[in-house]
């Protein structure tokens, strides 16, 4: 089998030229034509005004973010006595994604590590950390880019990703603490479960597959976004299986504990949204020039 190694030094490169490109794509063009010309404007502008705004708009977002987890917390208390669609469709899916790990645990976990174990250490550490510092750095620019626009759907998105991220490591401390397997490198094979180990699941891809749904959330899932964002959080998961450090189903795992927590805080904050009620007075010239107004009461 041909081997393929990575320059770490090109990766690097890669990354820091990224986020470069996402810094300056945003602003408006300094030069200007004709005969109403404006000054140019220097690069530290910018970074004056991105600092302006995060001092107006701290406070609104400290209070979106801890209101929203005080919301959800007790919303998730709340979902299971709700009324919700289940359709036949989700649980044939949610079957087959959580079926998916017991068979990758008996399958498939011994397969996949004969054959990413031997990843040179400088790829698989050039993938971790790409992976995760390209997902967790693109929600910073989200951030950054709603803070300088004054896009408060932008910070949003981004502080929900935030939240996620938090919601879901939790989840995954839980799990680890829970399940106690070995790690591939402790040579015990892949069922060594409740054994004290911290192997399950990957706190790391976790972090990376929370990430990506927030990114790929806030571009309304559109595959130009979607696509690279996951790619960047499989990244993580391969570099961790190729530092012998996590089984494919801890991997596997860590994406539907990441994917599924961000998605359900999405869900309960579209939901809030939409069932806020609304008062409305419209007023109206009705027949023989009488006066009146219509209510309206949405919720």
């Amino acid at each position: 089998m041909r081997e393929v190694y990575y320059s770490r030094k090109g990766l690097r490169g890669f990354f820091f030229g990224l986020i470069f490109l996402f810094l300056l794509t945003p602003y408006p063009a300094a030069a200007y034509h004709g005969e109403d010309k404006k000054p140019v404007r220097s690069f530290s502008d910018p970074l004056r005004e991105a600092g302006e705004n995060l001092v107006d708009v701290i406070p609104s977002d400290a209070s979106y973010f801890f209101g929203s987890i005080g919301r959800d917390v007790i919303d998730l208390f709340k979902l299971p006595t709700e009324e919700n669609e289940i359709t036949v469709k989700d649980v044939l899916a949610g079957t087959v994604l959580v079926g998916a790990i017991p068979a990758t645990i008996f399958g498939l976990d011994n397969p996949i590590r004969r054959n990413v174990r031997n990843m040179n250490d400088g790829t698989a550490s050039a993938l971790n950390y790409v992976g995760l510092g390209t997902t967790v750095g693109s929600l910073g620019l989200v951030y950054g880019w709603g803070v300088l626009s004054r896009n408060d759907d932008a910070r949003h998105v981004a502080l929900t990703g935030v939240e996620g991220i938090g919601m879901a490591s939790l989840a995954n401390l839980g799990l680890k603490f829970a399940f106690g397997r070995r790690r591939p490198s402790e040579g015990d094979g892949p069922r060594a479960f409740f054994k004290g180990g911290d192997s399950f699941p990957s706190a790391q891809s976790t972090i990376a597959f929370a990430a990506a749904t927030a990114l790929s959330e806030g571009f309304n899932n559109r595959w130009w976004a979607a696509v690279p964002a996951y790619s960047f959080a499989l990244m993580t998961g391969i570099g961790r299986m190729g530092k012998d450090a996590h089984w494919a189903s801890d991997v596997l795992t860590s994406s539907l504990i990441g994917v599924g927590t961000t998605e359900l805080l999405f869900y309960l904050h579209r939901k809030r949204e939409w069932s806020t009620s609304s008062l409305m007075i419209t007023p109206m010239v009705m027949d023989r020039g009488v006066a009146g107004a219509v209510l309206s009461f949405s919720w």
